[in-house]
């Protein structure tokens, strides 16, 4: 009920404040388990993923967001759990693949961080790892306007236009039940990011004024 009303709340305010703009949203399972696969421009790519689709979402925050007892209580409430930051938090693994296996979707970004510029970064292997664990598909999707509305750093956002493109959910299952090693998880992980890639070299978001990486 929490949930579905600031969502709805939000949603009014994304439609004036940052003119948000869904494309191939219909791409989303409209139910089990799936994993949303962005690029990761701004602080605020949740918040508006949340915002833009139908289905409740499931979100790893950091774990000093829930420190105070209010912010904490509503970042739960919003279906966030908290992850610690420069180590492997067996503890919130263990709930990302516990909420997959429920049947929710869930976002994860393969840069792990907070692009510092808005271009893609390195990735790292933990949303390939937890969809391997999972065994559920990865729907890779690129974010472009949300570094402009508020960048890396910068405390108050900014009016600006927000573009989501959905691609494709990616099965790996021939993966499932099988021992994968460092090097599967890497092949994963490029399937991810090269299909974020062409996201966002997409016409659509060329369209947007969008300088493509």
């Amino acid at each position: 009920m929490f949930y579905s009303i600031v969502h709805i709340i939000l949603k009014i305010v994304a439609a004036v404040y940052i003119r948000l703009q869904t494309i191939d949203i219909e791409n989303i399972p409209k139910q089990g388990g799936v994993i949303l696969a962005p690029n990761h421009p701004s602080d605020l790519d949740s918040f508006i993923l949340g915002i833009a689709i139908t289905r409740q979402l499931h979100t790893m925050g950091k774990e000093e967001l829930f420190r105070r007892r209010f912010a904490g209580f509503i970042f739960r409430k919003l279906n966030a759990f908290p992850v610690k930051r420069g180590a492997i938090d067996r503890e919130s693994i263990r709930i990302a693949i516990g909420v997959l296996k429920d049947g929710h979707v869930i976002d994860m970004y393969p840069e792990g961080t907070v692009s510092n510029d808005g271009f893609l970064q390195e990735p790292r292997l933990g949303t390939a790892f937890i969809a391997l664990q999972a065994k559920v598909p990865v729907l890779p999707a690129a974010i472009i306007g949300t570094f402009n509305v508020m960048s890396k750093g910068q405390r108050f956002p900014r009016p600006h236009k927000v573009v989501i493109k959905f691609g494709r959910p990616l099965y790996f299952d021939e993966y499932y039940d099988k021992p994968y090693n460092k090097e599967i998880l890497k092949f994963v992980t490029m399937q991810i990011m090269n299909e974020i890639k062409v996201l966002l070299n997409s016409d659509e978001l060329e369209e947007a004024n969008y300088v493509s990486i």
